[in-house]
């Protein structure tokens, strides 16, 4: 008997690369589409359009939230979607995530399957513009995003040293970290057998004022906050854009930017990222798990 793929993501204000990401995931296979809008309010005049475009693609969004974008939201969200199918597989991705695997979707959910894994995880591949100028997308039906963000990079780790690691597909009864950056619970792929690519679309025209709201409405407390790094994370790549005339620069070697198609062996060096990621975080992930086990039994 086959399994069962289910996408889940979260769309928010930008709505320009949802016709790419339905696209994207519809040609790995994806049956069943659970995306949840979320607005800060009903007159939000991007509302209507992505209702059309989900229209258009035929489909519905799963929900509308209307509340501020707390940083706990969008895992509830997810977790909502997720727990009322926990015997399927669920491909989890913001809307700028473009996930590529080394075999199909169908195939790696399959291996999990049969090996008893029930996660699978990888890392993003930061894509920009051939000049890191922040630009588009383009509409869709056009040039492909690849052609567009023609480069591939480590930006998130190497300027915002943020964590670029994702859990990328998993069942639905698996407990994921906000963000999806790292599984609570389940038991995952090893990183040298399955390694998914996350080609990361955020780098468009609306970084910048996007990333500035974040900072604000977090920092005031407009937003909730439960981990102060991602202002920080924000604020990097602010300061960087002012230091470098609002463009990337792509020819800092710390950023690993190299010419990249959606081919999984296109990057240089991919099959070494997984395993120093994983080596990178293992202290980090090791002291969370013993701090949640020990929230855990002091509320027993």
């Amino acid at each position: 008997m086959g399994v069962t793929l289910r996408f889940v993501s979260v769309v928010g204000g930008d709505i320009s690369l949802l016709p790419y990401s339905l696209n994207h995931y519809r040609e790995l296979g994806v049956e069943s589409f659970h995306v949840i809008r979320h607005v800060e309010s009903r007159a939000d005049p991007t509302l209507g359009p992505s209702v059309e475009m989900m229209r258009e693609a035929g489909h519905e969004f799963a929900d509308i939230c209307v509340a501020p974008w707390h940083e706990d939201l969008n895992a509830a969200l997810i977790r909502k979607q997720m727990s009322a199918w926990p015997d399927d597989w669920w491909i989890v991705a913001d809307l700028d995530e473009f996930h590529v695997y080394d075999r199909s979707p169908a195939e790696v959910a399959a291996y999990c399957e049969e090996h008893g894994f029930d996660f699978v995880e990888g890392a993003f591949l930061d894509r920009v513009s051939a000049d890191g100028r922040l630009t588009g997308p383009l509409p869709h039906g056009g040039e492909p995003l690849w052609g567009q963000y023609p480069l591939a990079g480590q930006l998130t780790l190497g300027l915002l040293d943020g964590r670029p690691t994702k859990v990328t597909l998993a069942r639905g009864t698996v407990e994921l970290d906000l963000g999806q950056h790292y599984a609570w619970t389940g038991r995952g792929v090893p990183v040298e057998e399955i390694y998914a690519q996350v080609h990361h679309f955020k780098w468009t025209a609306s970084a910048r004022p996007r990333l500035t709201r974040r900072v604000a409405a977090y920092s005031s407390g407009e937003w909730r906050l439960l981990h102060r790094s991602i202002v920080g994370e924000s604020q990097r790549f602010l300061d960087h854009l002012g230091k470098n005339g609002g463009r990337i620069d792509v020819d800092d070697p710390g950023f690993r930017f190299a010419h990249c198609s959606l081919d999984y062996t296109d990057y240089p060096g991919w099959e070494d990222t997984g395993p120093a990621l994983r080596h990178r975080f293992r202290a980090y992930d090791a002291s969370r798990r013993e701090k949640r086990r020990t929230a855990e039994a002091a509320l027993d």
